[in-house]
């Protein structure tokens, strides 16, 4: 009967002490948590002010303040490094005076000493060109989904590199403004793989649209694609197979249009003259082959 009762003694002990542990971790882990979500309540707010900056500096286009939130040892999905990236900045901003941004922070995901943002962005401006003699004036107009990663170096964050998702943008010229016009291709596409743009308008009879269809990687200089142009038939639609880069390079798919209008002059002839210049740009991410997959085929 002693040693039955001991071991119940034993027993009683044991749930009481397991009880204790599990109030004790459940205490502990209550604890860590609203600490950690102070923490993180605080790192937010922070790198909320940091895009806030961000977006003030871009609009001002204040290129040394934008540097000051960038990481030394920035490098993008593109390749980019801080140098290369500023460099690109700098010359659209040269050729868009008055470029305007507008961000939204859609996500954020901290893990210690790093983060990653998920942010949309848009932008909208004017560029003032020449066509022979005439004075044109075209309007950018630009759209971007990107993942920002972020370090904290002595309790600050900077940003340290960027994976954009899509990235769209235009530039519109005289009735090219007003048109609805359409760039479709693919987000990603396999390193070599061949994929299809197309290019849709929306036109009336009178108007008759020449363009180019070509794919453009993204390195920096950049270059200028020279596609065949054609003429786009009665459907208003245009397309190219294109083959992808095998260099492991991101590319644009990049669509150029020439818009003419024919109108009726004093004389009962017909006269054609240039109404619109159009250049549209999407991104296509290359995904490179990867030699080290290898499955097994079972017979």
């Amino acid at each position: 009967m002693k040693k039955i009762l001991l071991i119940l003694t034993l027993v009683i002990l044991a749930i009481n002490c397991i009880n204790t542990n599990v109030q004790a971790s459940l205490v502990s882990t209550r604890a860590y948590r609203q600490e950690q979500n102070k923490i993180n309540k605080a790192e937010i707010k922070q790198i909320k002010k940091l895009f806030a900056l961000h977006s003030q500096f871009a609009n001002k286009h204040d290129i040394t303040g934008l540097k000051t939130l960038y990481y030394d040892n920035y490098i993008n999905s593109d390749g980019f490094n801080k140098e290369a990236y500023f460099k690109s900045i700098e010359e659209t901003w040269d050729e868009c005076k008055d470029l305007a941004y507008t961000t939204k922070i859609r996500s954020i995901d901290i893990n210690g000493n790093n983060a990653s943002v998920t942010v949309e962005e848009s932008a909208i401006g004017t560029i003032y060109d020449k066509l022979d003699t005439l004075s044109i004036t075209g309007e950018i107009h630009a759209k971007s989904a990107s993942i920002y990663q972020l370090v904290k170096i002595n309790d600050k964050w900077f940003i340290s590199g960027e994976i954009m998702l899509t990235d769209e943008s235009s530039l519109l010229y005289g009735d090219a403004r007003f048109m609805n016009i359409e760039l479709i291709a693919p987000n990603q596409v396999g390193a070599g793989e061949e994929y299809t743009i197309t290019a849709k308008a929306e036109a009336d009879k009178n108007t008759v649209i020449v363009g180019s269809i070509e794919h453009d990687p993204v390195v920096y200089p950049s270059k200028i694609p020279e596609g065949p142009l054609r003429t786009m038939p009665k459907t208003n639609v245009l397309e190219r197979f294109i083959k992808a880069n095998t260099d492991n390079i991101n590319e644009y798919a990049v669509v150029s249009l020439a818009i003419s209008k024919a109108v009726s002059d004093s004389f009962n002839g017909t006269k054609i003259y240039v109404a619109g210049v159009a250049c549209l740009m999407k991104r296509v991410n290359v995904i490179p082959k990867n030699n080290f997959v290898k499955l097994e085929v079972k017979e």
